[in-house]
C-alpha cells in the first residue's frame, strides 16, 4: 500500500494488509488475480460515516505497538474507487464506466475491511443522500474520463457541503494559561506564485493529543525568518516561524475578501500531502 506520496504505509494497517486476499472471509477462494486499485483507507464514526478525525490517530502512527494497541478502538476499511491495472491489463485508457466494472468484479471477491462505494447516476440523487447521511459532500466524475495519474482533472469534481481547506503551517504564537506549555494558534498558508500566502490562523479544534504533538513537530522546524511573502505586523509581533513543511487541513465558514480564512477549526495533519499539493479551494 501507497500513500498519495509515493510512501510505503502496508505496514500502518495490518488489518488490511496481512491477510492474503485471495483468502479474505466470505470471498471467492478461487480468486488470485494480480491487481492495482486506487482508493482511501477510511475509519468510521458510531453512525459509519468516515472521520478524518478518527483516522488521524491511526495515520501518524509507526511503532508496531502503537499500531496493535489502537487498531481495536479505531479499525479502518479500505473504500475501491478505481482500477488500474488487471491480470496485467492496463485500464487507466479506459473511460471509467468501463473501470467500474472491473473494479465491481474485483470488490465482488472480497468482503470486509474491503468496499467498493455505490454510485448514482443523477447527481441530485447522489448530493441528496449524501446530506441524508451526514457526508460532506459528493464527487462527480464523467463516466467517458481515464484515469490520470496524480492529476486534478475536471472531469472529477469535489462538492462539498462542509468547506475545507488543506493549508501549510507557516509558524505558530505562544500559548497562555492551560496551553503555555504548547501554543496558542497556528499560522496557515497557501502556495501562491509568489510565494507563501498567509491566510490566517486557526486556534481551536486541537485535542491535548494533537497540541502536544504539533508543538514537538514545531518546536523541531522553528527558523528565524518568516516562511510568508507578507504577514500583519500584529501577527508577526509574537510569532515563532516554523519550516513550511508540514500540511494539515481546517474547516471553515468563508474566505474574507482579502484572502483570510474566517472561523477556521483545526481538522487534521495531512500526512499524505506536500506542500506544494496544496491549493485554494473553489467553493
Amino acid at each position: 500500500m501507497r500513500a498519495r506520496t509515493g510512501s510505503d504505509v502496508t505496514a500502518k494497517y495490518p488489518e488490511l494488509t496481512a491477510v492474503p486476499l485471495s483468502r479474505v472471509e466470505g470471498s471467492d477462494p478461487g480468486f488470485g488475480e494480480p491487481c492495482i486499485v486506487d482508493g482511501e483507507i477510511v475509519a468510521l464514526d458510531a453512525r459509519g460515516r468516515p472521520s478524518f478525525p478518527l483516522l488521524q490517530k491511526r495515520m501518524n502512527l509507526t511503532k508496531k505497538e502503537e499500531i496493535a494497541r489502537e487498531m481495536p478502538q479505531t479499525p479502518v476499511r479500505y473504500l475501491l474507487f478505481d482500477a488500474l491495472s488487471r491480470n496485467g491489463e492496463d485500464l487507466r485508457p479506459l473511460p471509467l464506466a468501463e473501470r467500474r466494472v472491473a473494479l465491481e468484479e474485483i470488490g465482488a471477491h472480497l468482503g470486509p475491511p474491503f468496499a467498493v462505494p455505490p454510485v448514482f447516476e443523477d447527481v441530485d440523487d447522489a448530493i441528496e443522500e449524501s446530506r441524508r447521511l451526514g457526508l460532506e459532500g459528493v464527487v462527480v466524475k464523467d463516466p467517458r474520463s481515464a484515469y490520470a495519474d496524480g492529476e486534478r482533472s475536471e472531469n472529477w469534481l469535489k462538492v462539498k457541503f462542509l468547506q475545507t481547506q488543506e493549508v501549510v503551517v507557516g509558524g505558530m504564537r505562544p500559548g497562555k494559561e492551560s496551553r503555555a506549555s504548547t501554543f496558542g494558534s497556528l499560522l496557515l498558508g497557501i502556495p501562491d506564485d509568489g510565494g507563501l500566502r498567509y491566510v490566517g490562523r486557526v486556534g481551536t479544534g486541537f485535542s491535548d493529543r494533537a497540541l502536544a504533538d504539533l508543538h514537538t513537530r514545531l518546536d523541531a522546524r522553528r527558523r528565524k525568518t518568516s516562511p510568508f511573502v507578507e504577514v500583519p505586523d500584529d501577527v508577526a509581533r509574537d510569532a515563532v516561524w516554523v519550516r513550511p513543511d508540514l500540511v494539515g487541513e481546517v474547516e471553515f465558514a468563508e474566505f474574507t475578501p482579502d484572502g483570510v480564512l474566517r472561523h477556521a477549526r483545526w481538522r487534521g495533519i495531512r500526512s499524505d500531502k506536500r506542500p506544494e499539493d496544496v491549493r485554494r479551494e473553489t467553493t
